[in-house]
């Protein structure tokens, strides 16, 4: 690859969640040229201390760019009310002093991308920050398309990437072992941020109704993740007496594997999303992924092929796709064995790293 210095734009890795932790699956700062910007914290702050922080960050990012002479500013937003000013101004500061510029939207809110048009001072920032990014990643056509809808020029460059699979927990992993505890037991993972928007009620009543449908099938969902509504979701359960249903809180290292290794179908109804990478995991670890037809989840996940999409919102519908695999095991091992295929194939933590060093190429 051409050696141009690159700052690229981070979370806190120490933070839960899909951009933290696809840059730590890639470790893409491991390469001299290339170096990570924390743009967050993960610490609470007071609103005068978040002002503070990122007042110092801003003029911290203007004198690294000019000290170290990076060339390119790798910037990772999602569409919402607080990335959306807070990464504007590291483009306008970006494009001031004469630097290219790539824009990869992780995370897209429907509900924020009808602000914007509805707003002419959004449509503005967004004119005079995004629309002025010299390229850009989006995880579906889908998404080139919605920025142009807000002002992007289709003129512009645009490379359609994928998040990705962390390889790390392959080793020992047995697709045959999982088919064969499958039979003895059926084990539902929800893996994701602990939030309303994520589907966690959708996916608790979901597995309530499947109860009632296979009493006698011996299964379980684990829940594994944190956030603000942890503590409602486990109230919820216990109030209607749900049993079978485990709460890990935040995974990772050999409980991850654990979960990854053990867990037959991946049961993610979100709201909204771009393209999780719990997505990949679960395809990568022999999982038929259960979810909704939403961002870029649909450009992965194809009806009867990877698993099962819906539009809906109605929790009996993800318990008739539950259904549908817990009673044809043919389908679920067909299922299982393409997804991990596929995964090994384009979604592994070398080959996306390699894609994202090639788009770099480009500039």
């Amino acid at each position: 690859m051409k050696r141009i210095k690159i700052l690229l734009l981070v979370p806190d890795l120490n933070l839960p969640g899909g951009v933290a932790s696809y840059y730590n699956t890639l470790q893409l700062d491991r390469y001299d040229n290339i170096t990570y910007f924390i743009v967050n914290s993960s610490k609470k702050e007071t609103k005068i201390a978040t002002f503070g922080r990122l007042f110092f960050n801003y003029w911290l990012f203007f004198y690294k760019v000019v000290r170290n002479r990076y060339k390119l500013i790798h910037l990772n937003p999602s569409l919402e009310k607080r990335s959306f000013y807070r990464d504007s101004l590291f483009i306008i500061i970006s494009k001031i002093l004469k630097r290219k510029t790539l824009v990869f939207f992780r995370g897209w809110l429907e509900e924020y991308e009808k602000e914007i048009k509805k707003s002419k001072i959004k449509r503005i920032i967004f004119k005079f920050s995004y629309a002025k990014a010299d390229k850009f990643i989006v995880l579906s056509e889908l998404f080139k398309k919605k920025l142009i809808e807000l002002g992007v020029s289709s003129e512009k460059e645009f490379f359609i990437e994928t998040t990705v699979a962390d390889t790390t927990y392959l080793n020992e992993f047995d697709l045959e072992k999982k088919f064969l505890s499958y039979e003895d037991k059926i084990n539902f993972l929800f893996l994701s941020r602990i939030v309303k928007t994520k589907g966690i009620y959708i996916a608790i009543d979901a597995y309530r109704y499947f109860l009632q449908k296979f009493p006698c099938r011996k299964s379980a969902l684990t829940i594994a993740g944190d956030g603000p509504e942890l503590r409602s979701a486990k109230r919820y359960v216990n109030e209607l007496k749900i049993p079978n249903i485990n709460f890990t809180g935040y995974i990772s290292g050999d409980d991850k594997k654990k979960f990854l290794h053990e867990s037959h179908i991946l049961l993610f109804p979100s709201y909204t999303e771009g393209l999780p990478n719990t997505i990949l995991e679960g395809m990568l670890y022999g999982m038929p992924v259960i979810s909704r037809d939403t961002g870029g989840i649909p450009d992965i996940i194809k009806q009867n092929i990877n698993g099962f999409l819906t539009k809906s919102l109605q929790p009996e519908v993800f318990t008739d796709f539950l259904s549908i695999l817990t009673t044809d095991n043919k389908l679920y091992r067909k299922i299982a064995t393409t997804n991990h295929q596929i995964a090994l194939n384009k979604f592994t933590r070398e080959i996306v790293r390699e894609r994202i060093l090639e788009i770099y190429e480009t500039f």
